[in-house]
């Protein structure tokens, strides 16, 4: 007698084996979208980092003769103001004050000399770079020096030459 079709046993065990395939499938592809979503997450934290570190690099190498003045906050936070030729905003040789306030380091950007504390009314525009632990900075006639510490993070220590020194 000559078989045309499958018989129940096999089609059951054929389905089962199909099934766990697909369970299988189905955690591999769980496992690799939690992987992209830490990665992801990892790389946007390290992109927000060298962001922060080409920002403060070139505001400090560009800044301009003598405008760099650090007022020390606490044993972890300095308060510095400049005026540099770096721009992010649509100032021309912008002010520029950095601080931390809660935690979180901020760039204040201006066309008008700053001081602190600020005006109410101050025509300026103001990036969070997100959580600091440590912004200390060191300033002799050549170089800063920066200490900057983010939370969760490596510390990073710059010695930056002030391109504008004589």
């Amino acid at each position: 007698m000559r078989r045309n079709a499958f018989t129940l046993i096999e089609m059951m065990i054929a389905i089962t084996l199909f099934s766990v395939i697909m369970i299988f499938l189905y955690q591999s592809m769980a496992t690799i979208d939690k992987s992209n979503r830490f990665y992801g997450d990892k790389l946007e934290r390290i992109e927000t980092e060298q962001a922060l570190v080409k920002t403060l690099f070139l505001d400090l190498s560009l800044s301009l003769n003598n405008s760099g003045e650090i007022n020390n906050i606490n044993k972890n936070e300095d308060m510095l103001f400049l005026q540099t030729s770096h721009v992010l905003h649509t100032h021309v040789m912008p002010y520029v004050v950095y601080f931390i306030k809660e935690k979180h380091l901020y760039r204040v950007e201006s066309a008008n000399k700053l001081s602190y504390p600020f005006e109410s009314n101050i025509n300026a525009l103001i990036d969070d770079f997100g959580e600091v632990k440590t912004f200390r900075l060191y300033k002799n006639s050549t170089h800063f020096l920066l200490h900057l510490s983010l939370n969760g993070k490596e510390e990073t220590l710059l010695k930056i030459r002030h391109l504008n020194a004589q």
